[in-house]
């Protein structure tokens, strides 16, 4: 009796271990992002520097932070980001506003860049391409909430923006979350 009652006792204690590390090991099951078509644009011009907007640059400065993660939520790290959009004019400069980046160990990343205008006959965006040797290539656009311009079929791909005031300029905040699919 006393014999089965201790396998009874591991047995229990064995299942609550496997409760307890299955829980941590839980998904928080996420879409993966959207595919877009990249453009007939040239990605292989961008600056390795976060900050591609100066002072005396047209425009209004876009601060723009993002984090790569997988389809259960977790970051991915060393994420290779390549990303390019219009000036504030709408027009597409070959060596500008372009930068190659990549997320660190949370999966972030940030750039300042300029507020990009209309141009192709869409809503303002900005074009990325996510790479990492553990995911699929992802290719996308993002987009505005706010912009009037914006096509409603896109929502998951627009970003909230806010207007933060600087002084006397004001600088546009944005953020999103980009979830790569599993290979």
């Amino acid at each position: 009796m006393a014999i089965s009652v201790r396998v009874s006792a591991i047995t229990v204690f064995g299942a609550l271990l496997l409760g307890v590390q299955s829980s941590a090991l839980a998904c928080e099951q996420r879409e993966p992002t959207r595919e877009t078509n990249p453009g007939p644009h040239d990605y292989s011009v961008g600056s390795m520097y976060p900050e591609l907007w100066q002072e005396g640059d047209g425009g209004e400065p876009l601060f723009l932070r993002a984090r790569v993660l997988d389809t259960c939520g977790k970051p991915v790290a060393g994420a290779r980001v390549q990303m390019l959009h219009a000036n504030s004019l709408g027009d597409h400069e070959p060596d500008r506003w372009r930068a190659h980046l990549k997320s660190d160990e949370r999966g972030a990343f940030k750039v300042l860049t300029v507020f990009p205008g209309y141009t192709g006959g869409i809503a303002r965006h900005i074009h990325f391409i996510i790479t990492h040797d553990d995911h699929p290539q992802l290719v996308t656009r993002l987009f505005f909430k706010n912009d009037p311009g914006l096509d409603h079929g896109i929502e998951d791909l627009a970003m909230v923006l806010e207007e933060v005031p600087r002084g006397d300029e004001k600088v546009w905040v944005a953020s999103y979350e980009f979830v790569l699919s599993p290979k």
